[in-house]
């Protein structure tokens, strides 16, 4: 009875221990770098390619034990296939590494790293104009690469799906919301997400899109509710998204982290790296843990840093938009919108379509507060009501 007693006493408080904040681990064994990339295979991470000081593209990779937190070195690429600004993706047992950029070389070619005999073999080149800072998901049996920036522009929209199994490529349907250069993305629960990133007018965007494989089509979801960024990383967590770091118009690095449930479009900001800010680096997740390594500072230093943390915990969560009331949802004529009691003096509403266009803008001190939207086309909407603390997500469907 003792011991049944202490076991219940030592589960209990397991499951009260706070969450974990950063853990600074063994530094990335390789030369300082920025924009490389890393892909995750059974219970070790693998990073590698990138920039290194001198503006010297790499090549070497190295393997991090997830149960250990050591690294150790595996086989470079190939002679004269360094790159940064690549793309990578894993699938079963092996890595895939396509695209980027040696110097002023673009590429297109697409090499597929075997974990078991630790080799690199030549696949299928995308048939098209090589391309670096691709944003890339796995679907199934299908890799997505969306955007990225050729030797003729500075951002595209176009979007290719690479099928794993046949080793063959098919261009989909581009981005409906323009051009995307060095956005972030992941696969989450048979949908592809893209966030952030650079168009075509350098605007730095702050759009989150859902991608359905089923029907090639994309929806925007929210907004994030920081400044639009590029050259941040995303990681797929507990079935909701992370962003961590990142470079914003003004030049600012970040060294923030934020989640958002595709479910509930709930934002959280969580806990900082506690160390320069940066952007570049490279993140992966693997269980309870979430690493970043490497990355560039404000100075233009390279750095070979390595983070984890466990358990991430909230810092400011943003109010749930489950705590949104909407009436009627559905709508065809105007909606009532109503948050719980908060202390912000004035907020401002926002509807966004599918395309992350802001259709509607409102500022309120009193609530309820309702929306015409009569005049709207018909489709899902996006709302947001932000305050300068806090933000509420939520989505309403027009009808007629």
């Amino acid at each position: 009875m003792k011991k049944r007693l202490l076991l219940f006493v030592s589960v209990l408080i397991t499951g009260l221990l706070p969450a974990q904040t950063w853990l600074q681990i063994a530094d990335f064994p390789g030369e300082e770098r920025d924009d490389g990339v890393a892909f995750v295979i059974g219970n070790t991470a693998y990073c590698g390619s990138g920039q290194k000081p001198w503006w010297i593209s790499a090549g070497d990779f190295y393997a991090l034990d997830l149960s250990t937190d050591t690294w150790h070195a595996v086989a470079a690429m190939p002679p004269g296939t360094e790159r940064q600004y690549a793309s990578a993706f894993s699938y079963g047992n092996s890595g895939y590494v396509f695209g980027g950029i040696n110097g002023s070389t673009y590429m297109n070619d697409l090499w597929k790293y075997d974990a078991l005999t630790d080799t690199w073999t030549a696949k299928t080149p995308m048939p098209a104009a090589a391309r670096m800072g691709c944003a890339c998901f796995v679907i199934g049996h299908t890799a997505y690469f969306s955007g990225g920036r050729t030797a003729a522009a500075q951002s595209i929209k176009e979007v290719w799906a690479y099928d794993i199994i046949n080793d063959s490529w098919q261009q989909k349907n581009d981005l409906p919301f323009g051009e995307r250069w060095r956005s972030a993305s992941v696969a989450q629960n048979g949908k592809g997400y893209l966030v952030l990133g650079r168009d075509l007018d350098n605007r730095f965007c702050r759009e989150l899109a859902e991608y359905s494989a089923t029907t090639d089509s994309w929806n925007v979801l929210s907004i994030f509710p920081g400044n639009g960024r590029t050259y941040t990383s995303m990681v797929s967590f507990s079935d909701d998204l992370v962003l961590l770091t990142g470079l914003d118009s003004a030049g600012s690095n970040y060294n923030d982290m934020w989640r958002i449930s595709p479910d509930t479009l709930n934002w959280q900001q969580l806990d900082s790296i506690p160390a320069t800010k940066r952007r570049g680096g490279m993140a992966f997740a693997a269980g309870a843990s979430i690493y970043y390594t490497t990355g560039v500072d404000l100075n233009s230093t390279r750095l070979k840093q390595t983070w984890k943390i466990e358990n991430p915990t909230s810092v400011g969560e943003l109010s749930k938009s489950a705590s949104i009331s909407i009436f009627p949802n559905p709508a065809s004529d105007k909606i009532t919108v109503e948050i719980p009691q908060t202390n912000e003096t004035e907020l401002l509403l926002e509807l966004f379509d599918t395309l992350g266009r802001i259709t509607y803008s409102k500022r309120f001190r009193q609530q309820p507060v309702q929306v015409q939207v009569s005049g709207l086309p018909a489709g899902w909407y996006s709302i947001r009501i932000s305050g300068e603390k806090s933000a509420w997500y939520s989505k309403v469907a027009v009808q007629h």
